[in-house]
């Protein structure tokens, strides 16, 4: 009888203890679920302001748009499961939200970053430090 009364008490501390963090846990969801919310709506906005942004460039050089190759973006969605019916709307305005968003490189301007610049015209020789390039020497010494 003691052992029983021992171990309904530890089920109670169980029951107790879980239904604290499933309440804390429950909080935190709907905090995230907010924040993922108000994201969704600013990236909407900002996907809004490109299209109206990119709307009135192209009137006002379409020249220069209509040199521009746009091809669709296509995304890896193996990684995530079927959608639910619920959020189908959800998903369908945010593709079409991405779908007339051109990012694809060719568009965005090349950095000016001398590194990228050393890089992309084939000037990497080995490994430097502070500008200085090393030697076989300079490693092997390093290494001790």
């Amino acid at each position: 009888l003691d052992r029983f009364e021992k171990t309904n008490e530890m089920l109670l501390n169980f029951n107790n203890l879980s239904s604290v963090r499933m309440q804390q846990m429950n909080e935190r969801f709907l905090h995230h679920t907010r924040t993922l919310v108000e994201m969704k709506k600013d990236l909407d906005s900002i996907f809004r302001r490109i299209r109206t942004l990119k709307g009135k460039l192209a009137k006002q050089y379409p020249e220069a748009f209509s040199n521009i190759h746009e091809s669709p973006i296509l995304e890896d969605d193996d990684d995530f499961d079927p959608v639910p019916k619920s959020t189908t709307t959800t998903i369908a305005t945010s593709e079409q939200s991405t779908e007339s968003c051109d990012t694809s490189p060719d568009v965005i301007s090349p950095t000016t970053s001398q590194d990228f610049e050393d890089l992309s015209q084939g000037q990497y020789d080995g490994p430097a430090v502070n500008g200085q390039s090393l030697t076989d020497e300079d490693t092997a010494s390093g290494l001790d």
